[in-house]
């Protein structure tokens, strides 16, 4: 049976599985879509074309799914899809995408979602990261998994973060941010290998090996970046310093360095 406190507000239109838990004062949408094991807490504000995946948790006073904060929008606006497992802390704000640009934000699965984030339009955002306290990721931003943002780190929009890179806190992203990295400061510096995340993932010591290689033909070595692509592709081998190669190849943003 629903657990559905009398005071929550529940449009007709919404569709709710069986065994969702929605607490007191809660608003649901017409649009909003909860699958098996959601937990919605007091206070909760749901609208626009959201789909909240399984056993995802959100805590009171978030507000999901409204529509972008853009100077002069007037819609259309797109769809938020969030994944299975998430918990979205207090205050969260999580915004539909625009039609014109994308048309979806999308969060993976596994995340945790800390009090006061800000997850703008368009966003993408993989599994298993952690985003910590008044984090703010403008429209378009894209996030890799196993990524781990410091408390109040900024991101442009369109930067881009790749896997199991960790930001300092009060850390600035303008550009994009390389896999495996450590970055802080305003503007984020490179601050070097996320080692400590990578063992986390276990990661083998050959693996790590092979990517500090390839980190200090990148980052220390003082070669210009098409020679030091080159080198990494001779001296290196493996899928992550493949995926490490064309994410830098495919920056358009420019990647802190």
């Amino acid at each position: 049976m629903e657990q559905i406190h009398s005071t929550a507000v529940i449009d007709p239109g919404a569709k709710i599985a069986d065994d969702v838990r929605i607490g007191p004062y809660a608003v649901i949408g017409e649009g909003v879509e909860l699958a098996a094991g959601v937990e919605i807490g007091s206070h909760v504000h749901l609208e626009g074309s959201t789909f909240i995946g399984a056993g995802t948790r959100v805590f009171p006073f978030a507000v999901i799914g409204a529509e972008p904060q853009v100077r002069g929008f007037s819609g259309p606006t797109g769809s938020l899809v969030i994944g299975r497992k998430n918990v979205i802390r207090e205050y969260a704000a999580i915004h539909v995408g625009t039609l014109d640009n994308g048309g979806c934000t999308r969060i993976g699965d596994d995340n945790l979602i800390m009090n006061n984030v800000h997850v703008a339009h368009d966003c993408e955002i993989g599994s298993h990261c952690i985003i910590a306290t008044f984090t703010a990721l403008a429209g378009h931003v894209v996030v890799e998994d196993h990524v781990v943002f410091g408390a109040m780190t900024g991101v442009h929009q369109f930067a881009r973060i790749g896997e199991s890179a960790f930001t300092g806190a009060n850390s600035m992203i303008a550009k994009d941010t390389p896999p495996f990295s450590r970055v802080a400061g305003d503007r984020a510096r490179f601050m070097g290998m996320n080692t400590i995340g990578l063992r986390r993932r276990e990661f083998s010591d050959e693996t790590i090996e092979t990517l500090r290689h390839a980190f200090h033909l990148l980052f220390h070595s003082k070669l210009r970046l098409e020679p030091a692509l080159a080198r990494v592709e001779q001296e290196c081998s493996g899928s992550e310093v493949d995926r490490l190669l064309s994410f830098l190849r495919t920056s358009e943003r420019g990647f802190i360095r």
